[in-house]
C-alpha cells in the first residue's frame, strides 16, 4: 500500500508537527499517563508506532517521558528529525525489555492480519516486564465505526474483539482492558452533552443485546477501540 501524499489529504501541515490540542492532551493523560510512574518518579521509556504528524512525540516529550516512534511516510520522519526526535526504523529493532510502554494510535488498521501479529511480538519483546501495549483503533465491532473504517484507502481490515483476543494471545499479551477511550469532553456544551449521550449509548445496548445478539453483543458500540494489554511479569 502506497502512503505517497497521504499526509497531504489528512492535512498534516509541517509547521503543526508535534503539536497537540486540548482534547489531546486529556486523551493521552488518561490512557497513557495513568499507567506509567511520574516521570519525576521514574523515566519512562515510550515506542510509538506510526507517528503520523507527532502528536504523540510532542506530548510525550514535553511531559519528559524517553519517546522513540517509527514512521513509513519520509515527509513525516524528516519533520521529526528536524525536531530532534529520535526516529527507529522499527519496534523490531529496540532492545529486548527496553520499554515501558509501546502505543499505536489509529494504525492496528493499516496493518495485515500477518505483519500485525508480528509487530506485537516484537513489541511484547521490547516491553519490560509489566509494561503495556496501549492502542486505539476503529471497533469492529460496531456498525457506527464504518465511515471512519471505510473513509481510508488504507485501512486493509476491521478489527472486532475476537481478532483483537487471539492477537493478543498469540503475541503472549493478557488484555487488561479493551473499552471506549474514556471521553474527557472540553467544552461546556460537550460536558452537559456527555451523561445524556451515555444514557442513550446504555438504552441501544440494551436493544441489541434483548432484540438480536444476546450475550454476543459486544462491550461498547463506539466509534473506536482502546486496547490496554500488558507483559506478564513472569514470562
Amino acid at each position: 500500500m502506497s502512503y505517497e501524499g497521504y499526509h497531504e489529504w489528512k492535512g498534516w501541515d509541517k509547521d503543526q508537527f508535534g503539536r497537540y490540542d486540548k482534547g489531546e492532551d486529556l486523551f493521552y493523560d488518561l490512557e497513557v499517563a495513568t499507567l506509567l510512574p511520574s516521570p519525576s518518579e521514574s523515566v519512562s521509556s515510550i515506542f510509538e508506532i506510526g507517528f503520523g504528524n507527532g502528536s504523540f512525540l510532542g506530548w510525550a516529550r514535553e511531559k519528559q517521558y524517553d519517546v522513540f516512534g517509527s514512521e513509513l511516510q519520509p515527509e513525516l520522519i524528516g519533520r521529526a528529525l528536524d525536531m530532534g526526535f529520535i526516529v527507529k526504523d522499527g519496534i523490531e529493532n529496540m532492545p529486548a525489555s527496553s520499554l515501558s510502554a509501546v502505543v499505536a494510535f489509529d494504525v492496528f488498521e493499516h496493518i495485515p492480519y500477518t505483519e500485525l501479529l508480528k509487530t506485537c511480538k516484537f513489541a511484547f519483546s521490547a516491553l519490560k516486564p509489566g509494561g503495556y501495549l496501549i492502542a486505539r483503533f476503529p471497533n469492529g465491532d460496531s456498525p457506527f465505526s464504518l465511515p471512519i473504517q471505510n473513509a481510508d484507502v488504507t485501512h486493509v481490515h476491521a478489527l472486532g474483539s475476537g481478532i483483537i483476543r487471539e492477537l493478543m494471545r498469540s503475541a503472549g499479551f493478557v488484555i487488561e482492558e479493551l473499552r471506549a477511550p474514556k471521553e474527557s469532553p472540553v467544552t461546556l456544551k460537550s460536558k452537559i452533552a456527555l451523561p445524556i449521550k451515555k444514557v442513550m449509548r446504555s438504552l441501544f445496548a440494551y436493544y441489541v443485546r434483548f432484540a438480536y445478539l444476546g450475550g454476543a453483543t459486544p462491550s461498547t458500540f463506539a466509534l473506536n477501540y482502546l486496547l490496554v494489554a500488558r507483559k506478564p511479569h513472569k514470562v
